[in-house]
This record gives structure tokens, C-alpha cells and sequence, in this order.
């Protein structure tokens, strides 16, 4: 039995200003993940530490980085080389090979790594769209830009060298 949509976390049922009519709609006892930056594991290659410093540095810019996202981000930097050793040995091998069959006639045949590469990228995609790092999953959120005050308020805190 499926259990229906995933849940949206308060904080983007706040961003999008669900809770301005009805305040009582908010939920109270929602966890917070603590905003601490995940260790990285030992068990990444090479591209998968370097996507783990990119991603981590992008969540953190967005203040979406948080201790309890590691496994999350470790899979996904792990699918990430996956995916990335499967682009090199396309772009070296061809997606695509040909053979001799029985008869003599050139058949084709997708190359495994091809397969390999279109799996990881959907998987890839996935993930992205968890963390939010997709053109329509950020459309999805809406942020309140911070008020930056009128003529006055930016004239007072010029002159107080603030």
C-alpha cells in the first residue's frame, strides 16, 4: 500500500509563506539537522572527493549542508564517479561497438558502459533533485529576498559606517 506524497519540510512550507493565513498548521515537533558539515568518507576515489568538496561547498552556500545529509551526499558522490568513469570510457571506446555476427554481417551493440553511464546519470538526477540543485526544484522554492530598507534607513547606516 503506498503511503501517498513525500512530506515538504517546514522550512520550505515557510519559504513559500504556507503558514501566513493559518499559523496552526505548523508543525511543532519536526527534527532540525544539525548545520554542521559532514566529514568526508575514505571510501571516495578521486572523482568522487572532488564532487564531495563541490557539492558540499554548494550546500553550504545555500545553507542546505547538514551532518545528517552524509550518506546521502556519499552516495551520491560515489554514483557520481560511477558515472564519471563511465563518460571516459565512452568518449574512449564509442557507446556504441561493431561486430561480425555468424553470417558476416556488421552488427552493433551498445557498449556496457554506455548502460552504465545512462543509469547513473537518472540516478544522479535523483539526487539532484533531492538536494535541490535542479532549475525546477529550486523553481519549487521561493525565498523572501531581505528587506534592504528604504533611502533613509541606507543613508543612516552609510554616515554610522555601518
Amino acid at each position: 500500500m503506498t503511503r501517498g506524497r513525500k512530506p515538504i519540510p517546514t522550512a520550505l512550507h515557510e519559504l513559500n509563506g504556507s503558514y501566513d493565513k493559518d499559523p496552526q498548521r505548523r508543525r511543532q515537533n519536526e527534527p532540525v539537522a544539525p548545520p554542521e558539515a559532514p566529514a568526508l568518507p575514505d571510501s571516495l576515489d578521486e572523482y568522487g572527493k572532488c564532487e564531495w568538496y563541490y557539492l558540499t561547498e554548494l550546500l553550504a552556500e545555500m545553507n542546505l549542508l547538514s551532518r545528517a545529509d552524509k550518506a546521502a551526499i556519499e552516495i551520491y558522490c560515489q554514483t557520481f564517479s560511477e558515472w564519471r568513469k563511465a563518460v571516459d570510457v565512452c568518449n574512449q571506446h564509442g557507446a556504441w561497438t561493431t561486430f561480425h555476427d555468424k553470417d558476416g554481417n556488421i552488427q552493433t551493440r551498445r557498449n556496457e558502459f554506455d548502460k552504465i553511464r545512462e543509469r547513473s546519470a537518472e540516478c544522479l538526477r535523483r539526487w539532484l533533485v533531492e538536494f535541490g540543485l535542479t532549475p525546477s526544484s529550486r523553481a519549487r522554492v521561493q525565498v523572501n529576498k531581505p528587506d534592504e530598507g528604504d533611502e533613509l534607513d541606507r543613508f543612516f547606516s552609510a554616515d554610522l559606517g555601518n
